[in-house]
C-alpha cells in the first residue's frame, strides 16, 4: 500500500478496522485495552476471528495486561492476520510467537 505510513497503523488499528468494517463491532484503541473487550477463550477453543494477544521482548517481564504488546486475528489452522513491521500478513503462527502467547478473547 503506498499510502502506508509507518507508526500510524499498527496492530492494534489493523484489529480494530477489521472488526469494524466486518461487524461494525467497536474495540478499544491500544492492544493492552483491547485485551479487556469480548469474552476470555481458552488457547484450545480458539476459534476463526478470536483474538489472540502477545507480550513481546521489551514487555516479557511486566506483569497483569502490561505484558501485551501485540494483538492479531486467529484464521485458524495455526494462521494469524496481524502487522509485521510495515504491513499486514497472514501466516503461520511461529513457536517463537506461541511462547509469547498471553490470552485470547472473542468479541462477535
Amino acid at each position: 500500500n503506498t499510502n502506508f505510513v509507518v507508526g500510524e497503523y499498527d496492530c492494534s488499528a489493523l484489529t480494530l478496522y477489521v472488526y469494524y468494517k466486518s461487524n461494525k463491532a467497536i474495540l478499544d484503541v491500544t492492544s493492552r485495552a483491547q485485551s479487556l473487550n469480548g469474552e476470555y477463550v481458552p488457547r484450545e477453543k480458539l476459534s476463526r476471528g478470536d483474538l489472540m494477544f502477545f507480550t513481546n521482548v521489551s514487555r516479557k517481564d511486566k506483569v497483569g495486561i502490561e505484558r501485551i504488546g501485540h494483538v492479531g486475528i486467529y484464521f485458524g489452522n495455526n494462521y494469524i492476520l496481524h502487522t509485521a513491521s510495515d504491513h499486514a500478513v497472514i501466516e503461520p503462527i511461529s513457536s517463537l510467537r506461541w511462547s509469547y502467547y498471553i490470552t485470547a478473547r472473542r468479541i462477535v
